[in-house]
């Protein structure tokens, strides 16, 4: 009844299977907040310290994005398919795998582990969106997202400083143990999501690599959101494994004071999430995108001018901002320009996530033992600028728009 109350006060008219999707959904990200901690923000912290050379820190960067390569071929299969054994099997195997590092801690195995989980990620990550498609309203999509995480922002907050304190006392097996214990419930528990009926077509055939390419070329905006987020995730990737370098062994930061970054980046990310479904859901997922990815260009050039601790704490806000803004906005972005099509052209988004981001991070941390670490992070804050303003430049397909339905639109 409470919950009734509390959807009825924020204007939520959900259908029966929608709020059960919703029930399952908040719970699996609840539960996943410990795992998102500890491997998302203190996994390369924590190699680091183990011993990790910069080339294996510039491989863990880079893991996230070797698996995305091959996505296109695992959204050819998802398209003709349910998407949902595409999103639990992979994520039950790699959340697990977290355990190979909490008992063998070194550097070694922290890069393997990396690398199997991602390339887990890489089959479920175009099957997400189209299984989100199957889950929620699409006039409630937005905000649906957001509130869920802004939950588990809410609880990320604490369980990052908690982290950063045990890890300093006890070391990370704790932590890794614990994060993959819920990371596997969590998932199984998003498990229990049931299908709603589809308010757009989705093709029942598998489509070649020629045929996804081919849609991208018939659709502009797909042309020019591809160039911008190429751009501007280069130079984003590009800095990402610097910042961990400046942190442990430039600034020479402990685990707690590691923790009070995560805590401002966590802070800023609960508050975007809940303001960006907001946003989205009734204005333009375009226009919302557009401050992501100037986000991303913010931030190396904090680390690239000062490279102080005020400029970590900044700098991580501004990072949990731009993260929430992705997160969700290219998703409804990309529901709204090719709906039925999501895990082709969320596929298609991977694939050239995978290519840059195994390539911008190992760039960048072999480069950073010849150049200034701040040279680099100032090109990665203009490749930042670059995309960004091709995408601001973009002008709306009127015919594009007219032949699309805007299920968001109130």
């Amino acid at each position: 009844m409470l919950a009734n109350r509390m959807f009825q006060k924020l204007g939520l008219q959900m259908s029966p299977a929608t709020k059960h999707n919703l029930y399952s959904d908040f719970g699996a990200a609840c539960l996943f907040s410990l795992f998102n901690v500890v491997f998302n923000q203190f996994y390369i912290a924590l190699a680091i310290r183990q011993g990790a050379t910069n080339l294996e820190v510039g491989i863990l960067a880079a893991a996230p994005a070797i698996g995305l390569l091959f996505s296109p071929i695992w959204a050819g299969r998802i398209e003709q398919s349910n998407p949902k054994p595409f999103v639990i099997i992979p994520n039950v195997i790699g959340r697990a795998l977290l355990l190979l590092p909490a008992f063998f801690g070194a550097p070694s195995v922290y890069v393997v582990t990396a690398i199997i989980f991602y390339f887990l990620m890489g089959i479920q990550a175009p099957a997400y969106p189209a299984l989100i498609t199957r889950m929620y309203q699409p006039e409630l999509r937005g905000r649906l997202m957001g509130y869920v995480r802004v939950a588990m922002g809410a609880i990320m907050i604490p369980l990052a400083y908690l982290v950063g304190s045990w890890t300093d006392k006890s070391g990370p097996s704790g932590p890794l143990i614990t994060a993959a214990i819920t990371g596997v419930i969590s998932i199984l528990f998003l498990s229990r999501v049931k299908e709603i009926a589809l308010p757009t077509k989705v093709s029942a055939r598998k489509s070649s690599f020629k045929e996804q390419l081919k849609l991208v070329r018939n659709h502009r905006e797909l042309v020019v959101f591809f160039a911008a987020t190429t751009l501007t995730g280069f130079g984003n990737i590009l800095a990402s494994p610097l910042y961990q370098i400046i942190q442990v062994r430039e600034l020479q930061l402990n685990n707690i004071e590691i923790a009070l970054a995560r805590i401002s980046y966590y802070v800023c990310l609960l508050v975007a999430y809940f303001v960006v479904g907001w946003v989205i859901d009734r204005f333009s997922a375009k226009q919302t995108l557009v401050y992501g990815l100037a986000a991303f260009a913010i931030v190396p050039l904090l680390y690239g001018i000062f490279g102080n601790y005020p400029a970590v704490i900044i700098g991580s806000g501004i990072q949990g901002i731009g993260d929430a803004i992705w997160d969700i906005g290219i998703l409804a972005y990309i529901f709204r320009v090719v709906p039925g099509r999501e895990a082709v052209v969320f596929g298609l988004h991977l694939m050239l996530f995978g290519i840059r981001g195994s390539i911008a991070p190992l760039l960048s941390t072999g480069l950073s033992d010849y150049m200034p670490i701040s040279g680099l992070l100032i090109a990665a804050a203009i490749c930042g600028c670059i995309g960004t303003v091709i995408f601001l430049l973009q002008k709306d397909n009127k015919e594009m728009t007219e032949s699309v339905p805007v299920t968001y639109r109130h």
